[in-house]
């Protein structure tokens, strides 16, 4: 019980120093879904083509560059994807919304119960404005339908 407790306080206070976005930031809003896999697709261990489709939406009267993004899973799930850096050169206007596809490998870690346990991904957008260079994080939870 006594390590539970501390592993609550150590989990509250990473999140409570965790990096957050600029509030000066533009309003740039991304979203990743992932496609879905074959089916069984992470039921065996190794190596996985795993494919997103990526959103960003630019809620701004400028212009943004989308120049960069890092992905990576958070915990274990049915695959775990290495921290990833993309360059990536997409040229968003005012008002505009783009999707793109992406795609990375991933480690399954096979079983049948490892196949079906959600996913969480953690990614860093580097952006670019007309007030300079600026970075949006984002959450998205994956579960297997």
């Amino acid at each position: 019980m006594r390590h539970a407790v501390l592993l609550l306080l150590l989990l509250l206070t990473a999140c409570s120093s965790s990096t957050q976005d600029d509030p000066n930031a533009p309003n740039v809003v991304l979203h990743i879904a992932q496609y879905e896999s074959a089916p069984n697709a992470y039921l065996y261990g190794g190596l996985v083509n795993v494919r997103f489709a990526l959103s960003i939406a630019n809620r701004t009267s400028d212009p943004v560059t989308l120049t960069r993004i890092e992905i990576r899973t958070v915990s274990s799930g049915a695959y775990s994807i290495r921290p990833t850096s993309t360059p990536i050169n997409i040229d968003v206007g005012p008002g505009q919304e783009k999707t793109i596809p992406l795609s990375l490998w991933g480690n399954a870690r096979g079983g049948t119960l490892a196949a079906q346990e959600p996913v969480t991904i953690r990614a860093a957008a580097y952006m670019k404005g007309p007030a300079g260079p600026f970075v949006r994080l984002f959450t998205e939870y994956f579960t297997e339908q």
